[in-house]
This record gives structure tokens, C-alpha cells and sequence, in this order.
């Protein structure tokens, strides 16, 4: 008995070693094609937002010399660490981002400042934005003094009017949203400028900035950047589009510390083959 017991436990401790073995190597090709599909992402963000080709040439050179150099052994096993780094990288902006959310409660007065996110044919109000409009004046409705709102976004090329002045037609039109306690920014055309030129409009006071749920992050970080005392709050965005939505601003996080990160990417490749030079020997 006591012999089937031990070539029982033997068995099985010989299974659980075989299957965390493959758990590994499926967990560790996981994450370097999710790293891959992150670099790849990132690569179309910095194309879309400043036509920047050398985060392309960088990132197509690397992932080349995985294939023409194949030979080395030691490059072969430590290339592909560097996605982990950018899976790793992932994994801390989502936490964070959903921290963040979890912590900021609503504010108890304003100013208020929604941000403009594009139009619908040229001058009108989309689905998006009303739902920041309609975050903004949920928590306005609450406080015992109406604040200021602020609605800020220029008018691009293909609009007929700002952004900032269609939101606030629609917020007075359609949420009751008094004319007289409304405020526009009608020069920015990214989040980088609807935070510094609110900034400006409203002295450096600090403020509330409504967007959607899947950006609050990232304007939260671009504010730091610029030494603005914000916080963000979020308007409902369907799932279907938060999640691509949510790789965007990844890549929009990264694109903040370019350089930092290439550093750090070649730090990190550098420890991969030293590690496995020396497993080598």
C-alpha cells in the first residue's frame, strides 16, 4: 500500500511539473505576441498622430533581426524578452488606469471643463461626447452652487463650427445647462492644448475634466506634465469600443516618454542576453 502511494504521488508530481512546464512556454509565447501586437499598435499611433517614421524603422528592425538572425542562439532566446517589457508596461497602465478610476469621486464644485472629442457631420454632437456632457452635468446638478462649465475644443478642418461651442448649443438646448454659467475654449486641438489652454482661461485654478472613461488617464498624466491641478471623470463608453479605444491611449502613455522608454527597452534587452550567455555556459 504504502508503495502505491509513493509511485502515486511520484506520478502526479511528474504530471504537475510536465504541465507547469507548458503553462510557462504557453503563458511566455502569449505574452511576446501580445508584445508584439502592442509595439505594432504603438507604431500606428506615432504614424496617425505626427507621420514619425524612425519608431517604425526601430521597431521593424528589431522585429527583423529575430528572423535573419536566427543562427545566434543567444539573440534568438533574448530578443523576444522585450515584448515581456512592453506586456509588463500594459500591465501597469491598466491597474493604474483602473485605480484611478475606482479613487476619483465626484467633485463637490467646480469650474467644470468637458472635453470636445470630434463632431458628427461637421456640427454635430455624437454619442461620446454627450455622454462626457452628460457626466459633467450630473455632477454639476449636485452641488449646491451651479459651477462654471467650460467646454473646450477647436473647430478642425472639415467642421463647420468648434467643437466647444456645438457642446455647449447641445448642453443648454438639451440638458438645461445655463447659458450664462457656461465658458468656451474654442482653440485646442488635442487634449495636450484642451488642458493648457483651460488652464490659461481659468487663471490656474484647479478643475474637474470630463472625457471619456477609457482616456481619463492619460488627461490626468498630460495634466502632471504640464504642472495642472486636474482630476478626470469619465463619461460611459460602450465595451465594444473601449477596449480598442483603451490600446489607443497606451500607446499615447508611452509616446509621452519616448525616450525613457527606449532606454529602459535596451536595458531590459541587454540583462536578456547577459542571462542567457550565461545559461549558455
Amino acid at each position: 500500500m504504502a508503495f502505491n502511494v509513493v509511485t502515486l504521488m511520484h506520478f502526479l508530481l511528474k504530471i504537475s511539473n510536465e504541465f507547469l512546464k507548458a503553462e510557462i512556454k504557453v503563458g511566455y509565447i502569449s505574452a511576446v505576441i501580445f508584445g508584439v501586437i502592442l509595439m505594432l499598435n504603438m507604431v500606428r499611433h506615432s504614424w496617425k498622430k505626427s507621420y514619425h517614421i524612425g519608431l517604425a524603422l526601430l521597431v521593424f528592425a528589431y522585429l527583423g533581426s529575430i528572423l535573419f538572425l536566427m543562427q545566434w542562439s543567444v539573440w534568438w532566446r533574448s530578443a523576444p524578452w522585450l515584448m515581456i517589457y512592453f506586456v509588463w508596461q500594459f500591465g501597469r497602465f491598466a491597474i493604474s488606469s483602473l485605480i484611478y478610476g475606482y479613487r476619483i469621486k465626484a467633485p463637490h464644485h467646480g469650474p467644470l471643463v468637458v472635453l470636445g472629442g470630434g463632431l458628427v457631420d461637421r456640427y454635430k454632437v455624437g454619442n461620446i461626447v454627450n455622454e462626457r456632457i452628460k457626466a459633467a452635468v450630473k455632477d454639476a446638478e449636485a452641488m449646491p452652487v451651479y459651477p462654471i462649465i467650460v467646454f473646450s475644443g477647436g473647430r478642425g478642418d472639415d467642421q463647420l463650427i468648434s467643437e466647444a461651442q456645438a457642446m455647449r448649443d447641445w448642453a443648454v438646448s438639451t440638458y438645461g445647462v445655463p447659458f450664462n454659467k457656461t465658458l468656451l475654449e474654442d482653440n485646442s486641438r488635442n487634449t495636450y492644448q484642451n488642458l493648457q489652454y483651460t488652464s490659461q482661461l481659468l487663471n490656474q485654478q484647479p478643475f474637474t475634466f470630463y472625457t471619456s472613461e477609457y482616456h481619463v488617464f492619460r488627461g490626468v498624466l498630460l495634466a502632471q506634465v504640464q504642472h495642472i491641478e486636474a482630476e478626470g471623470r469619465g463619461g460611459y463608453v460602450a465595451l465594444n469600443y473601449r477596449i480598442p479605444a483603451f490600446f489607443r491611449e497606451f500607446a499615447g502613455v508611452m509616446s509621452l516618454n519616448t525616450r525613457r522608454h527606449v532606454v529602459w527597452s535596451l536595458i531590459w534587452l541587454m540583462f536578456a542576453m547577459l542571462i542567457n550567455i550565461i545559461s549558455v555556459f
